[in-house]
This record gives C-alpha cells, structure tokens and sequence, in this order.
C-alpha cells in the first residue's frame, strides 16, 4: 500500500541517493514543483505516478509501499536484538520460524533472516556467496523502507566488495550507509559501522586526506557506543595514523583499544585486536618487531581456543611476516610453504601482501630476477584495483629487499 507520508519520504531518499535532482527526476513526467509536493507528503501519488516514478528510479512499486501493521510491530525489538551486540535468548526461535514460512512474510521479517545467515561467516563460505547474500538483503532492505535496515545492508554488502577487491564499489557502498545514518538520524552504532568501513577504502586508495577528517568524526562518535565498537574504531584509526606515518598517535590509540578490550568479556574481539596491533606494528617504519611479536604471543592462545579456520590463517600468516621482518628467512618460508594453497581464504589485500611476502623471501634466497618481476605484477594489480596504498607499500618492501641483498 501506498500512503504519505511514507512515499513521499522513500521517494526523496531513493531520488537523493541516485543522485538526482527533483527536475532531472520529473524530467518530461511531470513538473517539479509537483514532484516536490510529492515528496512533502503534500499530494497523494496516483498509480500512474508510481508505476512512472519506479521505472524511472529502478525499482520495483513495492519499494515505495508503507511496511503494514503486522510487519512493523515486531521490527523494532526484532531489529535491535539480532543487530546488537548480544542477541535476546528469543530470536533464534523467532528466525526458526521466519526461515519455516516461505511466503506471506513482510521485508523485514525476511530482512531479518537473511541478516540472522549473512552475519555468522562460515568458513565453508565463499565471500562471492556472502556477497550474493548481501545484495539479496539489500533489495530486501530498499524494499522494506526502513533505513536502519538499509544502512545495515550496505554496510554489509561495503565490507565483502573490500574484502573481495573492489575499493571502489566498497568505498561507495561505505559513503552511501554512512549518508543514510547521517540523514535518517539512526543509533551512533549504525554511523559507526559505517564509517570504519569507509575510512579503510578511504586509506587503502590513498585519499588520506579524507580517512583522516574522517577518523577525527569517528572517534568523537564512538565514544558512547559499546565498548567493542569503540575498540574496533580505534584500530581502525590507528591504522589511518600508521599510513600517515604517525605512529605516535596509532600507538595511542592501539594502547587505549587494548585498555578498553578485555579477554573476559569478548575473546574473539580481544584476539582481532591483538592481531590488528601485530599487523599495524610490523607495517610501521621502522617497524615495532617486539611489540608485533608480543601481540602475536598473546593472542596464540585464544587462536588455538576460540579460532576459526580464517582466523588461525590470519594468525599464521601475520606471524610468517614478522619472521621476515626478523632476517628468519627459512621461517619464513617454511610457514609459507606451510599455508600454501590455503592463502586463497585470506580477503584480497592479504592475499597480495602474502602472495608479495613469497615473493621477497625468493629474492633474499637469491631468486632475483624472478621475484622482481612477480612483484612488479603484484603491484601493478594493487594499482589497477585501486589499492594505491597497497601497491605503494609493495614497492617500497621491493626497493628495501633489493637493498639488502646488493648490500651483503
């Protein structure tokens, strides 16, 4: 069904996040005065405007009906308990029964079911799967009307385009999540997820200017939010300051995260920062060897306990880096040797960093001019992915390498 005010608002929000203008909309449809009453809530839309306006925007007429009664009495609660950090005992009921029905079921009761399957990563899980899941909850979500449910599904759908590869599309996901939280007003928690996510893209295609603006928003924001959103926000600013060189500042904020996150509470988020703080410290220059080492001795015991499969690969493969960084070639290569072909479930920017670290230690082992020209492949695919950051960092590691063999 469709009433005002909820076209008017649904209509606005889809024009404004295509980019459009209310007379590029109208465009020879109808006048823009017209359409601005539309989106006041001013004039009721007839079916012929409807069926003309979602033509025109690229979606289907449902997308501008009102959630009924029935859908929206559960959908607060419901939202707030799948979505928080700690679910109520009573959802996994709930979703049994929602994944039971197969048709009659409101957007966002379906919304929640697939967010309830998109949101626990199963290592048997492909992210190009995950991927397809997302995009699936994001038609749903654009269906439903809900912003806090749209911005959620961006967000989502932001983080496997980065870890598949795609910065641009990550970053533009990112930017559209974070408007939606801004315009709609939503929890600091939804503006929180969002810009994390856009700051990593930000940083990896070298617009540092705008991840630093941008962490300076993001660690007023968290500040009242849980306490494991505000340790994730703060290793996502330390690694902005480690890529602007100010390692002072990413060690600030990496001691404050470790302050704020305690093993008793969350192990898996204690063990991720840990692994955050080995990986940020071994990327500094010169880079902190026996502060990545001691984060990496720290976390092994929560990696053998409560680790998954992608996880303990994290693990390993950050600490074959570290013994580069320590002149342990053969360790080195030995632990690489060992991930093999399982480097393939690591996200795409440590799936090249590993793919460059084989590479330098064929170099030390005086493979030269071969592992010249992988890495110099390796680098021109940062580059053409957008990973500027990334394939300026691969450079670098090359010319420092080469360096030390000519030198011994």
């Amino acid at each position: 069904m469709v009433d005002q005010p909820h076209f008017g608002r649904r209509l606005r929000m889809l024009r404004q996040e295509r980019g459009l203008s209310q007379a590029q909309l109208a465009d020879g449809a109808m006048s823009p005065g017209y359409l601005s009453r539309l989106e006041s809530g001013a004039r009721p839309p007839t079916p012929k405007v409807v069926a003309q306006l979602a033509e025109r925007l690229g979606v289907a007429e449902s997308a501008f009906a009102a959630p009924s009664a029935a859908d929206r009495e559960p959908v607060e609660d419901l939202v707030k308990a799948v979505t928080a950090e700690s679910g109520a005992a009573h959802v996994g009921e709930l979703l049994d029964r929602v994944g039971a029905e197969r048709t009659g079921l409101g957007a966002p009761l379906r919304w929640l079911a697939l967010w309830a399957r998109a949101r626990i990563r199963r290592d048997d899980t492909p992210d190009e799967d995950l991927l397809a899941q997302g995009e699936e909850l994001l038609r749903i979500a654009e269906e439903s009307g809900i912003p806090e449910l749209r911005a959620r599904s961006l967000v989502l759908v932001s983080r496997l385009h980065r870890s598949l590869g795609d910065v641009k599309a990550a970053h533009d996901l990112a930017a559209a999540a974070y408007a939606v939280a801004i315009e709609h007003e939503l929890p600091q928690a939804d503006a929180v997820r969002a810009l994390m996510v856009l700051i990593s893209t930000e940083a990896e295609s070298s617009r540092l200017p705008d991840a630093l603006k941008h962490v300076a928003d993001l660690e007023l924001l968290s500040r009242d939010t849980s306490r494991p959103l505000r340790v994730e926000a703060l290793w996502t600013a330390a690694g902005v300051y480690v890529r602007h060189g100010n390692h002072t500042a990413a060690e600030a904020r990496l001691a404050e995260a470790v302050e704020l996150g305690s093993s008793r509470d969350d192990l898996v988020l204690w063990m991720r920062l840990r692994f955050a703080a080995a990986s940020l410290r071994l990327q500094m220059h010169p880079c902190r060897l026996e502060g990545a080492r001691q984060a990496l001795d720290e976390a092994e015991p929560a990696v053998a306990l409560v680790g998954t499969a992608r996880q303990r690969l994290e693990f390993r493969t950050i600490r074959a880096h570290a013994h580069f960084h320590a002149g342990e070639i053969g360790a080195a290569r030995a632990l690489c040797e060992e991930i093999g072909a399982e480097a393939r479930g690591l996200e795409f920017r440590d799936r090249v960093r590993f793919d460059v670290l084989a590479q330098l230690i064929e170099i030390r082992s005086g493979h030269v001019d071969a592992g010249v020209r992988a890495i110099e492949t390796l680098a021109r695919k940062a580059h053409e992915t957008g990973h500027m950051d990334l394939a300026a960092e691969i450079w670098k590691n090359l010319a420092e390498t080469l360096a030390l063999v000519r030198s011994a």
